[in-house]
């Protein structure tokens, strides 16, 4: 059966009504993705937080007595709370209490796929858990009077919980950084290649993954719901014009995005973000594209990221959502491709775009030399030879490779 829960949302005094709404919609999706139906909504402004429950008496008091008309399973609020703010709200309306960072957490768990994503959702939930497992044992003290080997048999399996969750947490680390080590050797085995690289990037849910498969013919999970990819996926693919570029999917972004989860998926972003260059993919169908591009770029900002070559993708331009938003994204200062994976349009568009980010890059040497095995060995290793043209005792090789790179070659002749 069908878990429901009580949804409330807050708002602060005089927001934009159109903010409200989109906030409001954002949460919605993130519930219906866990796979709760909402039974009934609540709006409440909040002047101030109050630092025992969040929300007001009065308005608590409501909640408690719409928990009893419509008997949720849960109550979703639609902010980050403290542990003591939740077991004080559970004690009111006398039914378990999840904040959005557990709505998000729950849909990361529910959605991640490989042992990497597993360990980093584990250890952000372990996190997440830990704090409200002290809060609950400073009540049960309070309760006890706080008597020193006066615990009750609640403190104690709490005790040993805590304990428990510590151990694991560190366990994880070990485990994750032991993944990280190896991402960070391929990493670099491919960075020494000198092939180009790209990272998709973007809001969740736009579209990243869809594309990764239409470019590089990958069967990488893409569903039309939020956070369906956690691993960075990379494939190789060649360009129209010969040039071998790596391209690489990973996590979405989405707004207030947990703390806990931004670092728990750390060397996941750290993998995309190590590329040469960006595209952003922009949901053109989003109601607030351009406020959702704006919340990846904060992100990007945040991580050091933003000065890279980037492409803007708007996709799915079958279904434009808002005109305003369109023609904000559409005046960004970027190299703009527009796609429509439905209608499968769009890709020549994506794939000039890339190939006039890997032009910047890269250029056409040409050298004539004594013939030598190890002088077309580097060539071959430092870039793509496109053509050999064997003389009298010597040759003569073009090939193409990253700008920086030709200062090597700079002492041959007609290098």
């Amino acid at each position: 059966m069908e878990s429901s829960a009580l949804l409330i949302t807050l708002r602060k005094p005089g927001e934009d009504e159109r903010a409200v709404f989109l906030r409001s919609a954002e949460i919605r999706s993130l519930i219906s993705t866990l796979g709760l139906r909402i039974i009934y909504s609540m709006e409440f402004t909040i002047k101030e937080r109050i630092n025992t429950t969040y929300i007001g008496k009065g308005q608590a008091e409501s909640v408690r007595e719409a928990v009893l008309a419509y008997s949720p399973d849960e109550v979703i609020i639609d902010a980050f709370i403290t542990p003591r703010e939740e077991n004080n709200l559970e004690r009111i309306f006398g039914v378990p209490v999840s904040d959005r960072e557990a709505v998000i957490l729950a849909i990361f768990f529910q959605n991640a796929r490989s042992r990497e994503a597993r360990l980093q959702i584990e250890k952000a939930e372990a996190e997440y858990l830990r704090p409200r497992l002290a809060d609950r044992e400073a009540k049960l003290s309070q309760q006890r009077g706080g008597v020193r080997g006066a615990k009750g048999e609640g403190e104690r399996k709490i005790e040993l919980e805590r304990r428990r969750i510590s151990e694991r947490i560190r366990a994880l680390d070990r485990e994750i950084k032991a993944t990280e080590d190896v991402r960070r050797t391929q990493r670099k085995s491919r960075e020494r290649s000198g092939i180009f690289s790209f990272a998709l990037l973007g809001y969740t849910n736009a579209g990243k993954s869809t594309i990764l498969n239409a470019l590089t013919g990958s069967e990488v999970l893409a569903e039309d719901k939020l956070f369906a990819t956690l691993d960075t996926t990379t494939r190789a693919l060649k360009l129209p014009n010969g040039q071998r570029v790596l391209l690489s999917d990973t996590v979405g972004f989405i707004s207030n995005l947990p703390e806990g989860l931004v670092k728990a998926f750390s060397s996941t972003l750290e993998e995309a973000l190590s590329a040469d260059a960006l595209i952003i993919v922009a949901d053109a169908s989003h109601p607030d594209a351009a406020g959702c591009l704006e919340e990846t770029e904060n992100t990007l900002r945040n991580l050091g990221a933003l000065d890279k070559a980037r492409i803007l993708v708007i996709n799915k331009t079958d279904a434009i959502a808002d005109d305003i938003s369109y023609a904000a994204l559409k005046a960004r200062k970027y190299i703009i491709a527009e796609t429509s994976m439905k209608d499968r349009t769009g890709i020549d568009s994506l794939l000039s775009a890339m190939m006039k980010v890997t032009d910047e890059a890269f250029g056409d040497i040409t050298i004539t030399a004594a013939c030598s095995e190890s002088l077309i060995s580097d060539l071959y290793h430092d870039g793509t030879v496109k053509n050999i043209e064997y003389g009298d005792g010597e040759i003569t090789v073009t090939a193409r490779m990253r700008k920086e790179m030709m200062a090597k070659y700079m002492g041959h002749p007609e290098g």
